[in-house]
């Protein structure tokens, strides 16, 4: 395991590799993102910065000693687990001589339905981007089109970006192009589950594993934490921003909507919040910088998570039926929060329109209305209801494509395909031609 991040504990045939990277989203790209009022537009604008910065954590793990050493030990491997925006990777797998499965963090998008030619029907599967929900209107479904065509210039610049870093370690000529390593994958991993969205087709190449991170039996909290939750006479709110943005950087006003709104509560609040300190912290908030965010949502006196929208929290919550008050913030968090609002379970507040009124009303009506828990109660059980759990799954398809040496018979042809060839628009094109030539007027 090759990780920024250090783990504690030991498991004997787990061997660990530390590269510490400093995060790609720092506080002036938080502060940017609570300043903007378009997140659509800005994930445009941010488009080939965060394409380029991702670069830079696949350059340092490539060029450091103890992956090299790895790269040139006798000792074969039988797989290379890897995840997305990390295409340079492909290379280490054809060094090893192993296959690769590729992790993705949300619903497929172009770029990773490419890696095994995955199917994406405009007319039904709204873009990830754009907040449609199903059944689409026409209107949906022109602006359903142009997402497409905005996801194949994203996909376009990506493996420009990843292709420059893929050749700088694996140069042409000595080892496969780019293009043949990224249709070596085996398999996909997608933090994804039909009961969170719009259904979809997949190839057998393609495994939903949602809820991956979810333990079946959660662990037990710290000490101040536990007491906290359990001390609360009338239940606990979470808030928590994800890893990436930093609560701290919020603008003063917004700060100040919220925790005025807090200091009116009968509940406590657990805040991941990333500084020592907080100015005029009322009395019920406990500041933390960091949670074990899936323990504390299976904590039952949870009534409450105030979140931006990130898949994996939307899973957690999900999972243990709890409701949430979604802030977005940026990428496809709108989207993710617009289906579960749909579905019941969220009251959504855009960021830039919090103040003591509006998040006030979003606090309460979640937490009084017994809409949102019935909601989310009875899609918990949807979630939840499944042949075996998202572990055993990841875990059964992994050994799988060990067992069968890459599994190349998932394969899905068309993966091989370009585009024309795929959708047949060369035989099209000749049967237009001949009925020309035969229906053609004398």
């Amino acid at each position: 395991m090759v990780s920024p991040y250090p783990e504690p504990e030991r498991i004997p045939n787990y061997r660990k590799i530390t590269i510490p990277i400093d995060p790609w989203a720092t506080g002036n790209f938080t502060k940017t993102i609570f300043e903007n009022t378009n997140s659509r537009w800005l994930m445009i604008q941010m488009m080939p910065y965060m394409l380029r910065a991702s670069a830079v954590p696949v350059n340092k793990t490539l060029r450091s000693p103890e992956v090299q050493s790895v790269l040139k030990e006798p000792e074969g491997f039988d797989l290379l687990i890897t995840g997305i925006m990390t295409d340079a990777a492909f290379g280490v797998s054809h060094q090893l001589g192993c296959p690769t499965v590729v992790v993705c963090p949300n619903a497929p998008m172009a770029v990773v339905n490419d890696m095994v030619g995955n199917p994406t029907p405009i007319s039904t599967i709204p873009n990830m981007m754009l907040g449609l929900t199903h059944p689409m209107s026409f209107r949906d479904r022109v602006a359903n089109l142009g997402g497409f065509l905005f996801d194949e210039v994203f996909s376009f610049v990506w493996k420009y970006y990843q292709r420059q870093t893929y050749e700088e370690h694996f140069p042409p000529g000595q080892y496969p192009s780019y293009d043949a390593v990224r249709k070596n994958v085996s398999l996909v991993f997608l933090n994804h589950h039909f009961t969170k969205g719009t259904p979809r087709p997949y190839v057998p190449a393609m495994i939903e594993v949602g809820g991956l991170q979810i333990k079946d039996k959660p662990s037990p909290l710290p000490e101040d934490v536990r007491q906290w939750i359990e001390g609360a006479e009338e239940g606990v709110i979470f808030f928590s921003l994800g890893t990436n943005l930093f609560s701290s950087s919020m603008p003063p006003e917004m700060l100040s909507a919220i925790l005025q709104t807090f200091r009116t509560l009968k509940q406590r609040i657990i805040w991941k919040w990333d500084t020592q300190d907080m100015p005029n912290k009322p009395a019920n908030v406990m500041l933390k910088d960091w949670l074990p965010q899936d323990d504390i949502l299976a904590h039952p006196n949870v009534r409450l998570f105030i979140m931006h929208g990130g898949l994996g929290g939307i899973a957690e919550a999900l999972f243990h039926g709890v409701p949430l008050v979604g802030i977005p913030m940026f990428g496809d968090q709108p989207v993710n929060l617009a289906k579960v609002e749909k579905e019941g379970w969220a009251y959504v507040l855009k960021h830039t329109e919090v103040t003591v009124e509006t998040f006030s009303k979003a606090v309460n009506e979640v937490l009084h209305n017994p809409r949102y828990r019935d909601s989310v109660k009875r899609l918990s059980e949807l979630f939840r209801d499944r042949p075996q759990s998202a572990m055993d799954t990841a875990v059964y398809w992994t050994e799988y494509v060990i067992r069968h040496k890459g599994a190349p018979h998932l394969r899905y042809p068309g993966a091989d395909m370009n585009f024309c060839k795929r959708h047949s628009l060369d035989v099209l094109a000749l049967l237009g031609l001949v009925a020309i030539v035969i229906f053609k007027p004398e």
